[in-house]
């Protein structure tokens, strides 16, 4: 069976497109959890008066309490999809030519997670109530240009570092598993 991963190299600008896909999931996590209290308001309301209410109203504790776990998985989320970036970037390496150009990477990429934080606060602001709910989510987009920093600094540690020598082994080790 051959592992192919198509044409995926990292780049210095990993963290801007994958800042992209965090925020838009940190987002969609907002509005499902906005729609769930919304929901539980309402069955709330409706079973009020029923035989089965104690019932019900324990099942919508357990779902919310359920639900806001999310915010715990969502480090392991954003650890997850930095880890990923950082070993395509090791598979790519690049040469110290392109540090410049990195440089203006770096650049960008702390405009788009400061763009990014001031774009989740505003949204944050808009559903105080599961703000409450998100504290580590709001939290990471609160410190997002720092996680960035941090990201950028290491995709480029590891893209640059690596030699032609190191390379060729990497490749020859993984044509053992994959070839």
């Amino acid at each position: 069976m051959k592992l192919t991963f198509g044409n995926k190299k990292g780049s210095v600008n990993d963290p801007i497109t994958v800042g992209a896909v965090i925020l838009t999931v940190f987002m969609t996590a907002f509005i499902m959890m906005y729609v769930w209290f919304a929901f539980s308001d309402q069955i709330s309301s409706v079973v009020q008066n029923s035989p089965a209410n104690e019932s019900v109203q324990g099942v919508l504790t357990d779902l919310t309490l359920t639900y806001s776990y999310l915010d715990y998985m969502m480090p392991m989320l954003v650890g997850g999809l930095m880890i990923v970036s950082l070993i395509l970037a090791f598979k790519t390496g690049a040469g110290v030519i392109y540090m410049f150009l990195s440089y203006i990477a770096w650049g960008f990429a702390i405009l788009m997670a400061t763009v990014y934080t001031n774009v989740f606060e505003e949204f944050g602001t808009a559903f105080p109530t599961v703000s409450g709910e998100f504290p580590i989510m709001v939290y990471i987009m609160g410190n997002f240009k720092w996680i960035v920093l941090g990201w950028v600094f290491l995709i480029s540690l590891v893209m640059f570092t690596k030699n032609s020598r190191e390379s060729k082994e990497l490749n020859s080790g993984l044509e053992q598993y994959y070839a």
